[in-house]
């Protein structure tokens, strides 16, 4: 007898074998019970969570000599039939290559006639999204008044390519990803009936990197087995894959927290010469940051990724040697330079840019405050200026510095960066914050800064008080002889620069350590500065509260 792959093996056969998807089984189960079958259902969702293998089984619930019935007998000739493929009744059509108006016309002949020896006629089309516009067309008409003797039944991985005015003629039923934790019991029960022994370790990484797919993890289950001869290790399915241990990952981690660049990159290199998936060891270097976010935070050992005792103890070093608020930043960096090493030409190059930018993010981050050791001089003397500097002459209860310092003391870095870069005055129970830039003013208004921002307000003033947002014209030239304000100076300007605010918006919580003059520039002047002809800007003021 030819070998049947694992996968086609342990197919369900029943509704009750199917895992995962307990709303699709629990709905059609009961349409099939209270004879409610529909002409149409549309099956959509990622690869191998059971699409097919379930219009499959719908085609034997319906056309079981005992049926229809919700638990099909498995041993009558149309059950057999439809087991083995042999049904002229039932038809499996590939939607991708069958995507013409011909093809269409042809299966609307056919379903005009009644079944030669089932119950029912099913149509199985696999891929329906990938049908023609003409195809679909001329699938409307059948669905709209379909024979009573016919079932239709769309499997698809795209639902959003399918028009509404088929949407509208079909039941559709969403089959979710499978977890983890179901697609590791199947293969525990597969490598228990087939006598492969399978380590834990191993089971839970295949379940792991089936990514959902029921289908994929059967099928690095059965190349594994073979690989092991008979045992699989989590050695083995590392090697296999191409995916990089917990102990390299975390060695990568480390390297990019002591700040060396070139050790990072060596480590890099000397990983993928040994053979690593670049997308493997990108989502494993995810993962330590992930379980040091976690673990951080939480400080709870279960809810972090596979570990050895060794492994363990290593991520708790690791964890130690940064603030909770730097391992979110970090692995912010990693989430969202996804599509630069996975998305492109140049996924090496993507990844060495995402070291770089773990390495230099101490640099962007501003953490005054919030980790043991202090900051660095320069850091404090540019941070604390920014945070001092006076916006406009103090007033009686002026609430502009303690502001700022309610905005410190909350470690409300990013908004504290922004706040000073504007002006902000009383008048009466209102405070004004100015600036000459609307889109400054526009980041203000973003849901998680402007209920923060007026909360601060309500407990600096005892009270709460209206907040308006203001566009004030700046002046911009100086008379002769006359000595620069302090938010004239270079750093204030260069802080009102609309492409650095916009650096500092795309990296939050940013902060200018230093300015220095263009390359071959002259040193901007401590003097007076030179005259400009440009008019101020009129004052427009929008009203918030």
């Amino acid at each position: 007898m030819a070998y049947e792959a694992l996968a086609r093996k342990w197919r369900p056969k029943g509704f009750e074998e199917v895992v995962g998807q307990g709303h699709v089984t629990r709905a059609l189960a009961n349409a099939i019970s209270l004879g409610k079958i529909h002409h149409a259902y549309l099956f959509s969702g990622t690869r191998g969570v059971g699409k097919t293998t379930f219009a499959r089984i719908l085609a034997r619930a319906l056309n079981c000599e005992k049926g229809p019935t919700a638990s099909p007998c498995l041993a009558c000739a149309a059950c057999r039939e439809i087991l083995t493929g042999a049904a002229t009744d039932v038809q499996e059509i590939d939607g991708a290559s069958n995507t013409g108006i011909d093809d269409v016309r042809r299966l609307r002949e056919n379903a005009a006639y009644a079944p030669a020896r089932l119950r029912y006629k099913i149509y199985i089309i696999d891929e329906v999204h990938m049908l023609s516009k003409s195809a679909f067309n001329g699938l409307l008409k059948i669905l709209e008044e379909p024979p009573p003797h016919t079932v239709f039944v769309f499997a698809t991985t795209e639902p959003n390519r399918i028009p509404d005015t088929i949407l509208s003629r079909v039941q559709r039923f969403d089959f979710r990803m499978l977890s983890e934790e179901e697609i590791r019991n199947r293969l525990k029960e597969m490598s228990d009936a087939e006598g492969i022994h399978g380590e834990e370790d191993a089971l839970r990484l295949m379940a792991r990197y089936a990514f959902g797919s029921m289908r994929d993890g059967q099928s690095i289950f059965e190349q594994a087995s073979v690989s092991g001869n008979g045992r699989i290790t989590a050695a083995l399915v590392e090697e296999m894959l191409g995916l990089v241990g917990t102990e390299a990952a975390i060695d990568l981690t480390g390297a990019v927290l002591s700040g060396d660049a070139g050790e990072a990159i060596r480590k890099f290199s000397a990983l993928l010469s040994r053979g690593a998936d670049l997308k493997f060891l990108y989502l494993s270097l995810v993962d330590v940051l992930r379980d040091a976010a976690v673990w951080k935070f939480t400080g709870d050992d279960l809810l972090l990724f596979r570990h050895s005792p060794s492994s363990l103890s290593r991520m708790r070093e690791l964890c130690a040697r940064k603030s909770r608020e730097e391992w979110m930043f970090l692995l912010d960096i990693a989430f969202r330079s996804e599509k630069d090493v996975l998305g492109t030409e140049f996924p090496r190059l993507g990844f060495e840019l995402l070291l770089l930018r773990l390495v230099n993010a101490p640099g962007l981050l501003d953490v005054e405050g919030l980790a043991t050791d202090p900051p660095p001089k320069a850091m404090a003397t540019t941070y604390a200026k920014r945070a001092s500097a006076p916006s406009t002459p103090q007033q009686e209860g002026d609430l502009w510095d303690p502001l700022l310092k309610n905005m410190g003391a909350k470690k409300k870095t990013v908004l504290l960066s922004l706040l000073s870069q504007m002006k902000g005055r009383r008048e009466g129970d209102t405070l004004i914050i100015s600036s000459p830039h609307q889109f400054v003013l526009d980041r203000l208004r973003e849901e998680d800064k402007w209920p923060v921002l007026l909360q601060a307000v309500a407990e600096v003033a005892g009270k709460k008080i209206e907040v308006r947002l203001s566009v004030s014209g700046e002046k911009k030239s100086l008379e002769r002889g006359a000595v620069w304000k302090e938010e004239d100076r270079p750093e204030k300007r260069a802080l009102s620069d609309p492409l650095l605010t916009e650096v500092l918006r795309e990296f939050e919580g940013a902060t200018v350590l230093e300015i220095r003059p263009a390359p071959g520039r002259e040193p901007l002047p401590e003097g007076p500065e030179p005259e400009e002809t440009a008019p101020a800007e009129p004052d427009e003021e929008a009203e918030g509260g």
